[in-house]
């Protein structure tokens, strides 16, 4: 990715948007502190780019999260008791019937009598994390987790992000004669039995018989591949009045990024501000 986009809301419920934090590495993204006056609490909500098949590996981002936790109490000296990690589905009004695949983990810290939770799920190549933690009692494990996926169900039913960069196919369509074997590239994509496209790298190679649909397919082959990508032109998004926006342009790399899998090593946003 070269730029994105995230709109996210100002208010969620009775929590409001105070402040943002972006990290000087930029694998750790962006935070949002969300506060409750009333309850004199808060959420640091977390967006940072994971990769395109983080939807597909959220199961194990989430167990590399929670084991970040756990590294990070013990280098603090504190010790900290964990629930079980559990999926869930978020749903919300705007929710289609599958609803939001997501992760929750709570965990208290013992001598400390101070509850914690997590909750995420991912999205347009970005994992979003909600961290809250709260004295316990009035609150408990349970209660937090209770208010963190309320929040989190509003935030996926709001929040929208877009990128661009070497994600966008129709920019790098390169025609051929002869398409090599599907099973080497990273998609293919077939015209009834035969194979029309195939992605390579950052490179779209579409047969030539298909050059008046090039585009089309590239853009179709993306869409599967990086979602959230769009054209360079796409990139500059409408910001209702309810919404804030974070731009984000990353820095070029030392080499090349495969886009085929995100790092080996998931970035982590410092535990250190979540509590």
């Amino acid at each position: 990715m070269a730029e994105s986009r995230i709109l996210y809301p100002l208010q969620v419920g009775s929590w409001m948007a105070e402040s943002e934090h972006r990290y000087p590495d930029q694998r750790l993204g962006v935070s949002v502190r969300y506060v409750d006056n009333r309850k004199q609490r808060w959420i640091d909500l977390y967006f940072y780019p994971a990769g395109p098949q983080v939807a597909q590996m959220l199961a194990a981002v989430s167990a590399s999260e929670r084991e970040s936790i756990g590294l990070a109490a013990r280098a603090e000296a504190r010790t900290a008791e964990f629930g079980d990690l559990a999926p869930l589905t978020l749903g919300g009004p705007g929710a289609d019937a599958a609803g939001v695949p997501a992760w929750e983990l709570g965990l208290r810290y013992r001598g400390e009598g101070l509850a914690s939770a997590m909750l995420l799920f991912a999205r347009q190549m970005y994992l979003v994390k909600a961290r809250a933690s709260a004295a316990e009692p009035p609150a408990t494990v349970g209660s937090l987790q209770g208010e963190l996926r309320a929040f989190m169900e509003s935030v996926a039913d709001r929040v929208r992000i877009a990128s661009t960069g070497t994600c966008w196919l129709p920019a790098r369509i390169e025609l051929v004669p002869r398409l090599p074997d599907p099973q080497q590239a990273l998609a293919s994509y077939r015209d009834g039995d035969e194979v029309a496209a195939v992605v390579l790298g950052d490179r779209a190679l579409v047969a030539t018989g298909q050059a008046d649909r090039a585009t089309e397919i590239a853009a179709q082959l993306a869409g599967s591949l990086y979602p959230g990508c769009v054209a360079p032109e796409l990139i500059e998004p409408e910001v209702p009045p309810a919404l804030r926006e974070i731009r984000i342009e990353y820095r070029r790399p030392q080499r090349a990024p495969d886009l085929r899998a995100p790092p080996a090593a998931s970035p982590h946003a410092p535990s250190r501000a979540t509590g």
